[in-house]
């Protein structure tokens, strides 16, 4: 019976260390770094300035070369974050944080940095938001609003919209979703206490 129980326990352990594995935020730290044009030159694509492909291990990468500057973006795979990084023209990191998958909001802190590669400003866009974005998950999951993992590529259909404001100097999310093939659902909720303050259908048009 002990080792029944036991083994038992072992499970929900495990369990609940792969639910937090899952929504684990990627690592991202404030240390200067330079743009790695590697990727570009490895890439089979023949479009030198832009990169859009799926890595072996399942992540998903965009690389723009542009006249203001370089960036990339990397969405990992059964994740709702994507990495986001520019750079000045000379190579040095500009900025760098983590985004939602889904239309990039900003999440946790970002940092931004001077072309010599000084920090010049870090911000924490989480810290306005007492109800978090892992509420926000959570909040989906009982309204079994649908939430895409990985990439959200263009043309696949609508995805759900998770975006994030201050708004009369108060905080605030807002979930828009499919609710039916000619329904979208708006809902407002308060980024502190996480209230509904509104919620709202109209007609979904598929152009």
């Amino acid at each position: 019976m002990k080792k029944n129980i036991v083994f038992l326990s072992l499970l929900i352990i495990l369990s609940c260390k792969s639910q937090n594995t899952k929504n684990m935020l990627p690592l991202i730290d404030n240390n200067f770094e330079k743009f790695d044009s590697s990727k570009i030159k490895k890439s089979s694509q023949n479009n030198s300035d832009v990169l859009r492909e799926f890595l072996p291990n399942g992540n998903y990468i965009e690389i723009n070369i542009a006249s203001s500057g370089k960036y990339y973006l990397e969405t990992f795979k059964n994740s709702y974050y994507t990495i986001s990084k520019s750079y000045y023209s000379n190579g040095n990191i500009k900025s760098k944080g983590i985004g939602f998958n889904g239309d990039g909001f900003q999440i946790g802190k970002w940092f931004e940095f001077d072309e010599k590669g000084n920090l010049i400003k870090e911000v924490d866009y989480d810290k306005p938001y007492k109800f978090s974005f892992e509420d926000i998950l959570k909040f989906c999951m009982k309204e079994g609003i649908p939430l895409t993992k990985g990439p959200v590529l263009q043309s696949t259909g609508f995805h759900t919209i998770i975006t994030r404001r201050i708004e009369n100097e108060k905080p605030i999310w807002e979930i828009e979703w499919l609710k039916k093939p000619s329904l979208v659902e708006n809902i407002i909720l308060d980024g502190i206490s996480g209230k509904e303050i509104s919620r709202k259908e109209s007609k979904f048009i598929n152009n």
